[in-house]
Parts: structure tokens; C-alpha cells; sequence
């Protein structure tokens, strides 16, 4: 048996897991880390391209404090050097933004919170799950679609196959632009939902 899996259906899989994690943990939670996703495309786009750079110039810092500490003077200790293909850059920028992805849940597990949540909440947290997804998964598309314009080649375009025949189709998917369209929605049913907790407690309180 053949079993084919295009590569948006995977996305969708990912968007849809991501919007039941926020369903289970609340509003709270997800909200944070959406606003923390979409910083991390401003910080990523601004420092990715620039990353090689600094990780070298961190190297050489830190090879002087170690020559000084050792032998006391500052060039006793040869820096490492990093060196990227500026083909394969946009690989490293995307490493780089997923890392602060998941820097970003990891502040939003410590900031948010599930108290006095209720089923609103949680439909909200699942929606905002998914906007945060779909932040995520259009910035690395476009990380992708660079790589690819720069090698003049799609290397997921073609199709793995496992034993027993299993073949799954990956090529990249175009969510250039979705990520915007995700935050604006984001900024819109937050102030909806901040209003609807307002007059609620207004209302029946």
C-alpha cells in the first residue's frame, strides 16, 4: 500500500495539533506565545542575516577572555571561525528563528496561566494556537523559498519511501504573506475578546 501525504496536508496536521495544544492549556498561554512568534520573525529577519557575523565576532570575544585568563595576553588563544555558504544561510536563519519559536512557549509557559479560563478561553486559545502556527510555518516557508532560489533546486520536491512502501511528497509550500493576515486576525479577536470579558463582568457581575 502507497501512502501519499502532500506536503500542506502536513502543515494543516501541524496547524491543527498546535490549535488543540492551545485548547488543552487556555488563552493565556497561547496568546503570549503568539505575539512571542511574531517578534521572533522581526528579531530573525533582522539578525538572521547578519548571524555568521556575530557568532564570530562572539568567538573571538571569547577566545580573548580565555587567552588573557590563561596566558594573559588576549591573542595566545586562536578564535574558531564559522563559515556558511551564503546559499545555505537561509537555513541557518531558520534554525535560528525556530530556536526563538520555542524560546517563546518556553516564556509563555512561565508568564501565562489557566486560571478562570472557561470554554471561551479555550476556543480562543485554540485559535490563537493556530494563528501562531501559521505565523511560524509561513516564516519558514519563505526561509525555504529563499534556500531554494539560491540553489536553483528543491531538494524535498521529490518523495521519501520506507519500507513497507510509504511514500510521503514534500515539496514547499507557499504561505508567503499568511503570516501578517495571522497577526492582524491575532490583534482582532484579542481586543474582541478583551471586550467581551469587560462587559461581561460589567453585565452580570
Amino acid at each position: 500500500m502507497v501512502i501519499n501525504l502532500n506536503w500542506v496536508i502536513i502543515e494543516l496536521a501541524f496547524v491543527l495539533a498546535t490549535a488543540l495544544l492551545g485548547f488543552m492549556i487556555g488563552w493565556k498561554y497561547m496568546a503570549i506565545w503568539t505575539v512571542g512568534v511574531f517578534f521572533s520573525t522581526i528579531v530573525a529577519s533582522k539578525i538572521g542575516p547578519r548571524l555568521v557575523l556575530l557568532l564570530n565576532k562572539m568567538l573571538s570575544v571569547g577566545a580573548q577572555l580565555l587567552g588573557i585568563t590563561l596566558n594573559g595576553s588576549e591573542t595566545s588563544v586562536k578564535a574558531p571561525s564559522i563559515s556558511v555558504p551564503d546559499s545555505q544561510l537561509p537555513l541557518l536563519v531558520a534554525a535560528f528563528f525556530l530556536f526563538l519559536v520555542f524560546f517563546a512557549y518556553w516564556v509563555a509557559r512561565r508568564l501565562g496561566n489557566s486560571i478562570d479560563v472557561g470554554l471561551l478561553g479555550k476556543i480562543m486559545g485554540a485559535i490563537f494556537g493556530g494563528l501562531g502556527a501559521l505565523i511560524a510555518l509561513s516564516e519558514v516557508s519563505n526561509y525555504y523559498n529563499d534556500f531554494v532560489a539560491r540553489n536553483g533546486s528543491d531538494p524535498l520536491a521529490g518523495t521519501l519511501s520506507l519500507n513497507p512502501s510509504l511514500t510521503i511528497g514534500v515539496g514547499a509550500g507557499d504561505l508567503a504573506g499568511y503570516g501578517t493576515m495571522a497577526m492582524a486576525l491575532f490583534l482582532i479577536l484579542l481586543v474582541i475578546y478583551v471586550i467581551w470579558r469587560v462587559a461581561r463582568r460589567t453585565i452580570f457581575s
